[in-house]
């Protein structure tokens, strides 16, 4: 569960434009570019598989899900900003009895400043603000690969317009060859080549 976000987008208008060399006080396709922006967010959230935008996060993690006493819990959100509260079978602890790795999210127990287990009989739930402050905050802290990605995609979508989106490949004898990308997400080629290249370092492994 998470308060949602006022923007989700990985990129910015401005920074879009740029790229596509369409000078700032040309307006006319500003509402089509921004609604590729939010696609391309999307599209690019849904092939890393986890959120990205910076939100307050509560997760349960019952006792049922493990046969022994885990040494960490994992967090989802990445990095992890700030905890606020970790609450052990109903009761609150205290911040001294557990460390955060804020990159990877992993939640440590602590026994007097040592490493322990999580010892718990019903459940453990962590508040915790994580995820990434995105642009165009003056604070961001997105990976520039991750939005470079988005502009890119926005481009590609910005290059396809009007061209039929069903077909492949054309040829004209002696003047042209060209092979278009198809794909959706979710379908083998979600998303362009050079997208997926662009993303594969902040893929997550898979525990």
């Amino acid at each position: 569960m998470a308060s949602p976000a006022s923007d989700t987008a990985l990129t910015t208008l401005a920074r879009v434009k740029l790229e596509l060399g369409i000078p700032t006080g040309i307006t006319s396709s500003d509402e089509i570019l921004q609604n590729k922006i939010d696609e391309a967010s999307d599209d690019i959230e849904a092939a890393l598989g986890f959120r990205l935008v910076r939100e307050t996060a509560v997760e349960t993690f019952w006792h049922e899900q493990y046969d022994v006493a885990p040494e960490k819990l994992v967090l989802d959100r990445t990095p992890v900003a700030a905890i606020a509260s970790v609450v052990v079978d109903g009761v609150t602890i205290d911040a001294s009895t557990y460390r955060v790795d804020p990159n990877t999210g992993e939640l440590f127990a602590l026994c007097n400043g040592y490493p322990s287990v999580w010892v718990f009989c019903r459940s453990v739930v962590v508040t915790y603000g994580g995820g990434y402050i995105l642009p165009p905050a003056s604070n961001r802290t997105l990976p520039k690969g991750i939005e470079g990605a988005c502009v890119a995609l926005v481009s590609s979508f910005w290059a396809a317009r009007g061209r039929d989106p069903t077909l492949r490949s054309e040829e004209i004898p002696d003047l042209i060859s060209a092979t278009y990308w198809v794909g959706a997400v979710g379908e083998d080629g979600e998303l362009p080549p050079d997208i997926v290249t662009k993303l594969a370092p902040f893929r997550r492994a898979i525990a």
